[in-house]
């Protein structure tokens, strides 16, 4: 929203922001701080309100370096606005003049006072408004601050601004003297009002990237309006217009709608050689030319993917994918494959047929932790790589939630992973679902509702009366996906009230029906008084694909795409990450001794010490087991001490010597 539209909008409402300033009603908080990575900055909106007849020119944007930012946050308080920018725009272009905003006083004869001094600005206020007022005094706030900053004398004060009022004109010069003075008194008021600590807090967040991403992750729960995408635009705006390729994605494929913050995820994946996609990272450490590297390579896989899900019927449509985060994965997969399906084998496919299922069972993604997709996209670069899986901890993750038919009744969220889950595995099994009106097959941007099978209302009206079957009116058992136009025409009735009527347009809906798990019966008005019989007949339906295509497919995946962990020898690349410093070892795997910056340690303790010194300056005890991480068969990042845990727990894990593990 620019400030043009802002103020429209506090026009409407009758000024409540400067009304709420004159009485004291918090108005909010701003939230700034100092950005620890480049930054594009926009000029404070100070042009003329939009004519016809005057082109508004751009806002003039300027771009800093890390380290510009650093050296004017020291020398003149360069502070980034994270919250409260339309309150600030909308008051400083009332102070400035660029929109006339005027405090109106009530007429005299509302007024009951001795003496006008007595009185607050609370309690003489009539409105604020866009003109001033011919039949009260009034006050532009712009005239207001002006005398302030420039410490006007009276007589500066009476000419350039008082005798210019028309609410004097016509006046006794006794009438004009007196009003005078009531101006300069309420002037004054009115500045002070200005300086009011107690209307606005404002608060000053911490310059470390940590405190930057943790206020944007939690920031919507707060019911602050900011999107880390914003700031990351901002960021990147000097070399890549992060907005503009957004929509040129979008005017190129517009039946596809683009999910930003995978595509920005991707791209950390990619930089950071799969060590970190979280904000912290995305901010501080990718600059434009890794966008300009990356983001249409991967635009065109994100669409890629979309499609494969779509035809392979793994989704009915963008809009019910159980998990988005899951095609972060996928994109990595696809880049393995150099960007073509088409390279992928049938042992690919029936692996990744089982991850993409399994993981929606396992609510795998629920809360879409960074390490999860880290985690799948490495086990995905190695089935494309053809490569066996060799951590076993990976397919007991993706153990199923749902193991029991009774338990699916219990997803009634339309929000739920399982809930569409379930309706999108039930289109898998008919190779795409078709419409109730015809056996044409849904589409990829078909509008589609999760109808009940059973119509609410009907349900309420014959079970009134029965608790346990009320509750389990909007079970996903009692769900499936149609074009809202047939949902319409179902309304209220009994299932094969309706059916019958949509029969006569299509001969073939008990096929129809069929595909949806549904049974033909309903049509003939046998389940009309069964609900909860014709739940558990559906819920069985339904367990037997969750069982083909995930229980029972789990041994026969790990059989064939697990192995045992290589025999370990040698020498392994150690790292570590300090203060924002990349370290990095050799772990002889045979003595225990890091080699780290040329020198040789007896212990992990010891080189991790010597690390520390070297990225802080200044020595620090910690657990070198901890401290030193190193990467697996998966790729996958670990500490030193999980090498040490597989060891003990796995004897098919062997160093050359183990003496030094303690095992």
């Amino acid at each position: 929203m620019t400030a043009c539209d802002l103020l429209r909008c506090v026009r409407q409402s009758g000024y409540d922001l400067f009304d709420s300033l004159t009485k004291d009603i918090f108005i909010g908080s701003i939230i700034y701080g100092v950005p620890s990575f480049e930054i594009t900055t926009r000029a404070f909106d100070d042009r003329p309100r939009k004519s016809k007849t005057i082109r508004r020119k751009h806002l003039k944007l300027t771009s800093y370096s890390k380290e510009e930012v650093e050296t004017r946050a020291r020398t003149t308080g360069f502070r980034l606005v994270l919250d409260g920018q339309q309150r600030i725009t909308s008051i400083y272009r009332a102070l400035k003049g660029a929109d006339e905003v005027w405090f109106i006083t009530k007429p005299d004869e509302e007024l009951s006072y001795d003496d006008f001094h007595d009185l607050s600005l609370e309690e003489v206020l009539s409105e604020y408004s866009g003109q001033e007022s011919s039949s009260s005094l009034s006050f532009r706030l712009s005239d207001v601050y002006e005398t302030m900053v420039k410490a006007y004398l009276q007589e500066d004060i009476q000419e350039k601004f008082f005798q210019k009022l028309v609410f004097i004109q016509g006046k006794s010069p006794e009438e004009q003297k007196e009003l005078f003075r009531q101006y300069v008194f309420f002037s004054r008021k009115i500045q002070d009002s200005f300086k009011a600590e107690k209307l606005l807090s404002y608060y000053l967040l911490d310059t470390t990237s940590e405190k930057f991403t943790l206020f944007f992750e939690r920031s919507n729960s707060k019911s602050v309006q900011l999107k880390f995408i914003d700031i990351l635009a901002a960021k990147l705006y000097a070399g890549f217009n992060l907005k503009s390729h957004i929509t040129e994605f979008e005017s190129r494929y517009p039946n596809y709608e683009l999910n930003r913050e995978i595509i920005v995820r991707a791209i950390a994946y990619i930089v950071s050689e799969g060590r970190s996609i979280d904000k912290t990272f995305i901010l501080t450490k990718l600059n434009h030319e890794h966008f300009d590297s990356y983001w249409v390579e991967l635009c065109e896989q994100y669409k890629r993917v979309l499609d494969f899900l779509y035809e392979n019927h793994l989704i009915i449509s963008q809009s019910w994918m159980p998990y988005e985060n899951m095609i972060i994965p996928m994109m990595i997969f696809l880049r393995e494959l150099k960007g073509d399906f088409c390279r992928m084998s049938e042992a690919q496919l029936r692996f990744v047929k089982y991850w993409y299922w399994a993981s929606v069972f396992s609510q795998r993604y629920t809360g879409a932790s960074n390490e999860t997709i880290i985690q799948d996209s490495h086990i995905l670069e190695a089935i494309a790589r053809e490569r066996k899986i060799t951590d076993k901890s990976f397919f007991f993750k993706l153990k199923s939630q749902v193991e029991d038919p009774a338990e699916l009744s219990s997803f009634t969220k339309k929000a739920s992973a399982v809930y569409r889950g379930i309706l999108n595995l039930i289109n898998y099994s008919a190779s795409g679902l078709p419409d109730w009106s015809s056996t044409r097959k849904l589409g990829f941007n078909s509008r589609l509702d999760d109808h009940h099978v059973f119509p609410k209302d009907y349900l309420s009206k014959i079970y009134k009366d029965e608790e346990s079957v009320l509750e389990l009116i909007d079970s996903v058992v009692n769900r499936t996906l149609i074009p809202p136009i047939t949902n319409i025409q179902i309304g209220n009735k009994a299932p094969s009230v309706y059916l019958q009527k949509l029969k006569s347009s299509n001969p073939e809906l008990k096929n129809c029906l069929k595909e949806h798990l549904i049974l033909e019966e309903l049509v003939l008005g046998l389940y009309d008084l069964k609900y909860l019989e014709f739940l558990e007949n559906r819920a069985a339906s339904i367990y037997r694909l969750i069982k083909t295509h995930v229980l029972d497919a789990r041994e026969g995946i790990m059989r064939e795409f697990y192995r045992d962990p290589l025999i370990i020898g040698g020498t392994l690349k150690v790292f570590a990450s300090y203060f924002n410093t990349d370290l990095e070892g050799i772990l002889n795997l045979k003595t225990g001794e890091v080699t780290f910056d040329g020198q040789k340690y007896l212990t992990l303790s010891a080189a991790a010490n010597a690390a520390i010194k070297k990225a802080k300056g200044k020595e620090r005890h910690v657990n070198g087991w901890i401290f030193w991480k190193y990467r697996d068969e998966q790729n996958q990042e670990k500490e030193i001490n999980h090498l040490r845990e597989r060891i003990k727990a796995d004897g098919s894990i062997k160093a050359e010597s183990q003496l030094w593990l303690d095992v």
